[in-house]
């Protein structure tokens, strides 16, 4: 009976977002129903219930930062025309624009994330996935499928967690980890090329698939074999972008990128630098949680490289305050909603709820082990962290595997891949990949025409040539300059282009306004995570 009502806030969570009620509102009912079972089945202290609370509110603080920071990071990149520029260098750099999808899913993406965490590596993707001509649904998708190595992520303190509550050690968590990652690593990234390409896309890329998930599934597991579990992600990242430039330099050869990329990437590597730095000073202190972490990590820096941004990247102040206008509206809804899932994920934890589903699915005997992955998705998906799935969730499943006569290491290794997943289906990070897709501009947009900064514009009479480094409007002859709809400089008969240049600026305002339905890409993302959990599930079962 508690196995039962313990499930009930999940239920109400799913069906209402099936329901396509909003996701702020599904998570606030969720809420309410998990606070409702405390007070009536799962008595709970009220000190030990403030004291949970408590220890959340630097989490609470911390993610809502990393929120404001990233979407800041991406509305600054578009506005000075970062991003188009890393844009057009991968395009350029890669031979196919599906290498360079794959260039940013496994590596871009894979190597963000597992420096920094929290999702970042969805920020740092899908505005380069809009400039590589992905629509902004497409974009979005795909850009959650790329959180593959999100065991590793933020240099893998959820993994530490798996380890010690699960009783496993660190180093042979991570080796079971990263052998349990090749269905993770192939199911998303060929839906990834689906959702982009269709199938047939996906087919015809078969080969440079191959290559990049082979790539990155080897080198994380020979770095947690012979390195070390940290690094993992960062290194299979890298790698992964390594193998694609070579293979693009020897099948095309060497090809001169649209723009020097140095400075463009300034702020990233800022961003790293002083991540790096701030993890090694909060080493030397010996500070793992609480406020100073908080200051010294991802929130902190992430903070900090923005209000630095402008000047980075050469341009003038005045863009950063128009950007944090931006940025607020859409950072409040997305931080609250992700608010009030770490409160659901925190009170399931601290009333047993989440103990007592665990403790029940494990009554099944072996063929507990095909639910195992569920579970950890379970934690996963509401918790929004791997750190936090796996504070739900390891202990259990590590006692299960002793009752079981299962090994520990291995079941303990499929909570932390399944849940790691699962938070990247999390809905406060889809909606922050729904917004930040919706708002990214497309290959052909200005980067300040997306958001109301126009580059120029001009009408003339007479006759002359027009110039357009975007989208503009011109009527009857002479010389028009516009701005919004790309990079490539047109030099035509202005009677002539005007037309053509209307029709593509209607084209480009209508895909980068299109409204991105959060549940929609939700349902996506949760189809093709399903398929990798049954995968997983027949590998427990099987692995005896």
């Amino acid at each position: 009976m508690n196995a039962a009502l313990a499930t009930l806030p999940i239920l109400v969570t799913l069906g209402l977002l099936a329901a396509r009620v909003k996701a702020l509102y599904a998570a606030l009912a969720a809420l309410v129903t998990a606070a409702v079972l405390t007070a009536l089945a799962f008595r709970t202290p009220l000190r030990e219930l403030a004291d949970s609370g408590l220890h959340m509110l630097p989490t609470a603080v911390e993610l809502a930062a990393i929120l404001f920071g990233g979407i800041l990071l991406s509305e600054l990149m578009s506005r000075t025309g970062a991003q188009r520029r890393l844009g057009d260098w991968i395009g350029g750099a890669c031979r196919t624009p599906g290498r360079a999808v794959l260039l940013v899913l496994l590596g871009v993406t894979p190597f963000a994330e597992s420096l920094t965490g929290f999702g970042i590596g969805v920020i740092v993707a899908i505005p380069l996935l809009r400039q590589l001509g992905l629509p902004p649904a497409k974009a979005a998708v795909v850009g959650l499928l790329g959180l593959v190595t999100v065991p590793w992520g933020s240099l893998a303190p959820g993994s530490l967690v798996a380890a010690q509550l699960g009783g496993v050690g660190f180093q042979e968590l991570g080796v079971y980890s990263a052998l349990l990652s090749a269905p993770v690593f192939a199911i998303c990234a060929a839906a990834a090329l689906a959702v982009a390409y269709g199938v047939r896309g996906a087919l015809s890329l078969a080969a440079d698939w191959l290559l990049a998930v082979g790539t990155l599934w080897t080198v994380v597991w020979a770095v947690n074999a012979f390195v070390g579990v940290p690094l993992a992600g960062v290194l299979g990242g890298l790698a992964v972008i390594a193998v694609l430039l070579l293979a693009s330099r020897a099948q095309d050869g060497p090809r001169q990128a649209a723009e020097p990329i140095a400075r463009t990437l300034a702020p990233y590597g800022f961003l790293v630098a002083g991540l790096l730095a701030g993890r090694a000073a909060l080493a030397a202190a010996g500070v793992e949680e609480g406020w100073w972490a908080v200051l010294a990590g991802p929130a902190g820096w992430l903070l900090l490289t923005v209000a630095l941004t402008p000047r980075l990247l050469g341009a003038r102040d005045s863009v950063l305050g128009a950007a944090v206008r931006e940025t607020l509206g859409r950072w409040w809804l997305v931080t609250v909603t992700t608010v009030v899932f770490l409160a659901l994920g925190t009170l399931l934890t601290a009333s047993g709820m989440s103990r007592v589903i665990a403790e029940a699915a494990a009554g099944l005997g072996p063929a507990y082990l095909v639910l195992a992955p569920w579970i950890g998705a379970a934690g996963g998906f509401l918790a929004g962290s791997n750190t936090g799935a796996n504070a739900m969730f390891a202990a259990s499943q590590g006692a299960t595997a002793q009752v079981l006569g299962y090994p520990a290491v291995q079941l303990v290794a499929v909570q932390n891949v399944s849940a790691a997943l699962a938070s990247g289906a999390a809905v406060a990070r889809v909606v922050l990949a729904a917004q930040l897709a919706q708002s990214a501009p497309g290959p052909r947009d200005e980067p300040g025409g997306a958001y109301g900064e126009s580059a120029g514009s001009g009408t003339g009479t007479g006759t002359g040539t027009g110039t357009g480094t975007g989208t503009g409007t011109g009527t009857g002859t002479g010389t028009g300059t516009g701005a919004g709809a790309g990079a490539v400089l047109v030099q035509a008969p202005a009677a002539a282009t005007a037309s053509a240049t209307a029709t593509a600026t209607a084209t480009a305002t209508a895909t980068a306004t299109a409204t991105v339905d959060p549940s929609r890409v939700l349902r996506t993302v949760l189809g093709v995570y399903a398929a990798v959990f049954v995968a997983l599930g027949a590998i427990a079962l099987l692995w005896r």
